[in-house]
């Protein structure tokens, strides 16, 4: 699924990873951990090649990363950065977006799927017809990964997926996550949070 191999990632004159390797088999549920700088959300990037890789090798999906198949990548993983800015300030008008640069066939079966998803995550799908404004940085970080997960991707990849939220909201993404992974998808989630790291497969430890 995953294979990277003695990679070194650099801004400039700046040594943020440093001959790297590591391996996520499909299916895996994969925390990546280390302590605050040691280049964790930098090796998110690489793999979807945000992130400038200066010697080493990549292969996902079954792809050598590289100029060119990197648009193809990003249309097979589901990425989630810590920041992801909003196309609009309307929820439902987010989920919709994500339809269609997913380009989602079925329309309804997505739309069933984010109303489970959201289900699942602790929130009412009355919450789509809220603004950004008027919901709680725990419960948006949530609808966000109801929304992107509308998308059958089998590969994800996450940044901070529990970061800010309160007890009873992780302890409902882990189980979201976990639910995923036992259906199938990989996960590749960089965390901080010891507890979502116990409860995962894989760690890949940084730093």
């Amino acid at each position: 699924m995953l294979t990277v191999h003695d990679i070194s990632i650099r801004y400039g004159e700046e040594r943020v990873l440093d001959h790297f390797s590591c391996e996520v088999k499909r299916g895996d549920l994969a925390c990546i951990t280390g302590v605050s700088g040691c280049g964790k959300s930098s090796l998110l990037k690489a793999l979807i090649g945000l992130a400038p890789i200066s010697s080493g090798s990549v292969r996902i999906l079954g792809y050598e990363l590289n100029e060119k198949s990197c648009s193809i990548v990003r249309k097979e993983v589901m990425y989630l950065p810590q920041e992801l800015l909003f196309p609009s300030e309307n929820i439902n008008e987010f989920a919709t977006h994500v339809r269609k640069i997913g380009r989602v066939k079925d329309v309804q079966k997505s739309i069933d799927k984010l109303y489970k998803n959201l289900f699942l995550l602790g929130l009412e799908k009355e919450i789509l017809d809220k603004h950004l404004s008027e919901i709680s940085g725990g419960q948006r970080q949530r609808v966000i990964l109801a929304a992107l997960a509308q998308l059958d991707r089998e590969l994800w990849l996450l940044d901070e997926p529990t970061a800010a939220l309160d007890e009873a909201s992780r302890d409902l993404v882990i189980a979201f996550l976990r639910a995923k992974q036992q259906s199938g998808t990989t996960i590749v989630a960089v965390s901080h949070d010891a507890c979502f790291a116990s409860q995962c497969s894989t760690l890949i430890q940084l730093g």
